[in-house]
């Protein structure tokens, strides 16, 4: 999947392409103020998140409940947990982004699923 193929973010996020493998792909991607994805999960792979600058809000659905957290560090999220990641702040974030585990996909999700 490219770059550009992504079909989760609003014109607020930029994704960068740093290193792909196999089995593993590495993205810088920022997220500009009021920038969100939709709700997806993956199917194989985990998300794994360094944020560098700024504070990233990440929400999970679990079990039909919408859970919160604010990052400022590291967040991980497993395959097959439906979630997004938004920047509610007015300042720029930008995270690593690691995805491992098998093939990358993007499944967009209804959140209250």
């Amino acid at each position: 999947m490219d770059d550009k193929d992504i079909p989760l973010a609003n014109g607020k996020v930029q994704y960068q392409m740093l290193l792909r493998e196999d089995g593993y792909t590495v993205h810088r991607t920022t997220v500009q103020a009021g920038g969100e994805t939709q709700w997806h999960h993956h199917t194989n792979v985990s998300d794994r998140f360094l944020v560098v600058s700024g504070v990233l809000t990440v929400e999970l659905n679990i079990d039909g409940h919408i859970r919160s957290a604010r990052v400022r560090d590291f967040y991980s999220i497993d395959p097959g947990v439906i979630h997004h990641v938004k920047n509610e702040t007015d300042e720029d974030v930008v995270y690593i982004m690691v995805q491992a585990g098998g093939v990358p996909d993007i499944v967009l999700a209804d959140p209250l699923r």
